[in-house]
């Protein structure tokens, strides 16, 4: 074996382990050239930030891009490609609900969202006591600009319940509020314009049979329902439960919509 290494060059260990591989059993057949490949690459991502875009998958229940905005805001920078990647590996996507063709809708014209408080959407959730059977309400109000959000519970609807919402969503407001959009529900009939006109504010109403002129309204109305009441909310705790959320919601949640950003800075820096 010390001949054959020194004929071939190179070490006589390497010939003891050709000369132990299966092949080398058939004496015709010739040994050949194994991969190359390395078992890692050298830039793959360690486990720490692996277990890190995991749990915040985990803790947020948000997409690939805003966790990959929050790593970075803590200091890790990996490419918005490499979180896709490790959500895919660890099944934490679904491909089930893929988009879908849309159909075209003539649409009538809609004023330029320019500013915060230049357009805003309200709209009302309904919900009912699966003992009682009674129903109540929850308002909802949302700034399309800034994606700042309001919302308060009402054990009814009404056009004067309508105007206690809209005073209380005024005061809160970190801008001068200039139209709002509504459904054709009758808690938002001339009543309510004519409260909004009081203010100075003009109210405009979506096309019937239209909710998706209410876009962004119905997605809250879903995210606060997620996220913070589910179906069955308790009316003794969902005003504190509502207070709560909302002051995560505009102070510390990331919205797509905005760039990742959070609703209150983009309020500050456009008002």
């Amino acid at each position: 074996m010390a001949k054959v290494s020194r004929h071939i060059g190179v070490h006589r260990s390497t010939i003891w382990r050709w000369c132990q591989r299966p092949e080398a059993a058939n004496r015709v057949k010739l040994l050949r050239t194994r991969s190359s490949r390395p078992h890692s690459h050298p830039k793959q991502l360690t486990e720490a930030v692996v277990r890190r875009v995991l749990e915040l998958r985990w803790e947020l229940k948000r997409c690939a891009e805003v966790i990959w905005r929050v790593l970075q805001r803590e200091g890790v920078y990996i490419s918005l490609a490499s979180v896709g990647r490790i959500l895919a590996r660890h099944k934490q996507v679904s491909s089930l609900y893929g988009r879908k063709g849309k159909v075209y809708h003539r649409r009538t014209p809609r004023p330029r969202v320019e500013a915060p408080g230049s357009f805003l959407e309200m709209d009302t959730i309904h919900f009912k006591d699966w003992k009682t059977k009674q129903a109540y309400y929850v308002y909802t109000l949302i700034d399309l600009k800034s994606r700042w959000a309001y919302a308060a519970y009402s054990p009814r609807i009404s056009p004067e319940r309508t105007n206690e919402f809209v005073l209380s969503a005024l005061k809160a407001a970190p801008f001068k509020v200039q139209l709002v959009q509504t459904d054709n529900g009758q808690e938002f009939g001339n009543a309510c314009e004519a409260y909004l006109n009081t203010h100075g504010i003009e109210q405009r109403r979506i096309r019937l049979g239209r909710k998706n002129d209410n876009a962004h309204i119905e997605r809250f109305n879903r995210t606060l329902q997620d996220e913070c009441l589910g179906r069955w909310p308790n009316e003794d705790t969902i005003q504190a439960r509502l207070t709560a959320y909302l002051d995560f919601y505009n102070t510390k949640r990331y919205h797509l919509g905005i760039q990742c950003r959070r609703p209150m800075d983009v309020a500050k820096v456009l008002s």
